[in-house]
């Protein structure tokens, strides 16, 4: 085989935020399932809705643990949703890969199942951490797991990647909203603790109307600190109109503006899909059936029911046994679609 380039070790992880708070249950379950299979390939998933602090989580954890990989961490962003980029394609990803293995660029495989072998001999009796942020689907990320053992692959995706655990054994962990206790504490750190427990009854109505969405309470402390002289009861009210909520939470920054964030899952909806989002958005209820959603798109149940499970797959729509729930955030951002002029008023 030809000899690899010399080069360092690779230590791609991105920057931890040195203000990360909670998320004390999803790491307890990252370290068990990393204990559990302590010397196998390891492929764990981090998956859940937009902003909900998938990359976060899995930057911090990776850096708790990278001590356990020697021979090194390969962070790449899969750009699966992506503003301003196509998803990256197999061939672009496996080029990365095989760059941050030091392995010659001019003479990589052409071929992608070469290309696919060539990063899995190189893997081989090595003990890495890779980082796939941001995937699209299971399908994008399948040729990029190691085939020997030894290895942790760590994936985000807002995707369910529920054929990576059926067919590739990972482990998939479903990030929910933060606890209000974990809540309190990230907007703490954020407004100073003097500020935040100044109002608890308005401290805890922010994060009320921010639904534990880690995005969406750093958009509000950022609000607030913008503003140090209001109090956090005028900030609470901002946020009690459903019409200014995402005004508020809005920032200039396409990566951390709510709606931005919210407009790259919507934008991978079917047409469909699509509407039926825009039309659940505009119904009263909050909490809806399969049934009612197909009175509402004047479609059968048998036909509105794929259309739902694209909704959950994306985490558009919360899943419960009985029932579906559109929380308010995407809901405000549904409205805006339909009723562009909302978002002036």
């Amino acid at each position: 085989m030809t000899d690899l380039m010399p080069g360092p070790v690779p230590a791609q992880l991105p920057a931890g935020i040195p203000s990360f708070v909670g998320r004390a249950e999803p790491m307890r379950l990252l370290d068990a399932h990393l204990t559990a299979t302590d010397g196998a390939t390891v492929t764990l998933a981090i998956v859940g809705s937009a902003g909900i602090g998938k990359t976060t989580l899995a930057v911090h954890w990776a850096h708790r643990v990278r001590h356990r990989f020697p021979d090194g961490q390969i962070y790449l962003n899969l750009r699966g949703f992506d503003p301003h980029h196509s998803p990256s394609t197999t061939g672009a990803a496996l080029h990365s890969l095989l760059a941050a293995l030091h392995f010659p660029p001019h003479q990589m495989p052409t071929n992608p199942d070469a290309q696919v072998g060539l990063y899995r001999t190189l893997m081989a009796d090595r003990r890495m951490l890779i980082l796939l942020d941001n995937a699209r689907d299971a399908q994008q990320v399948r040729p990029l797991l190691p085939g020997s053992a030894g290895s942790l692959v760590l994936v985000t995706s807002r995707d369910r990647l529920s054929g990576l655990g059926t067919a590739d054994g990972a482990d998939l962990l479903t990030l929910s909203r933060m606890p209000l206790i974990e809540a309190r504490e990230l907007l703490a750190r954020r407004l100073g603790a003097l500020r935040a427990a100044a109002d608890h009854p308005a401290l805890d109505e922010i994060i009320e109307h921010c639904e534990g969405l880690p995005l969406a309470l750093a958009g509000a402390a950022t609000f607030a600190n913008r503003h140090p002289s209001t109090s956090l009861d005028y900030l609470a009210g901002q946020l009690r109109n459903a019409r200014r909520r995402l005004d508020v939470l809005a920032d200039s920054d396409p990566a951390t503006n709510i709606r931005s964030v919210f407009s790259w899952s919507y934008a991978a909806l079917t047409p469909d899909a699509a509407r039926l989002f825009r039309l659940l958005a505009r119904h009263p209820e909050s909490h809806f059936t399969t049934r009612s959603a197909a009175a509402l798109a004047l479609v059968s149940p048998t036909k509105v029911y794929p259309l739902m499970c694209e909704l959950t797959r994306l985490h558009l729509v919360e899943d419960h046994p009985d029932y579906y729930v559109l929380p308010e955030l995407l809901r405000a951002y549904g409205e805006e679609l339909t009723y562009p002029a909302l978002r002036a008023s």
